[in-house]
């Protein structure tokens, strides 16, 4: 007597084959796009960080020429804290420096 599933078990396992060779296809374009995207956001990255780390020494630069004695106060005020602020983000966002917090 033959058994109705032996008989069928090659077509089975042909739509098998095929279904997760699709599968994998699909899974593979997904991969494909998905590195597609990492390499655009990480060279928009590189670029933010070139424009920021000039950026800062530019702040750096206006900072060290300004005369205390022909600037308003105001002014010289808010170049030092921009100047603060950029080289804190300098730090922790390229330069991946974070000083550790010791609680003691």
């Amino acid at each position: 007597m033959d058994n109705p599933k032996t008989e069928e078990e090659p077509k089975n396992e042909g739509m098998s084959e095929g279904l997760y060779l699709d599968a994998m296809k699909q899974l593979q374009d997904k991969f494909d796009d998905f590195n597609k995207k990492k390499i655009i956001i990480e060279n928009k990255n590189k670029m933010l960080a070139k424009e920021l780390l000039t950026c800062y020494g530019l702040v750096r630069i206006v900072d060290s020429l300004i005369n205390p004695e022909t600037t308003d106060f105001q002014v010289m005020m808010s170049i030092e804290i921009l100047r603060g602020y950029m080289s804190d983000v300098v730090d922790e966002c390229i330069l991946d420096f974070r000083p550790e917090e010791h609680d003691d």
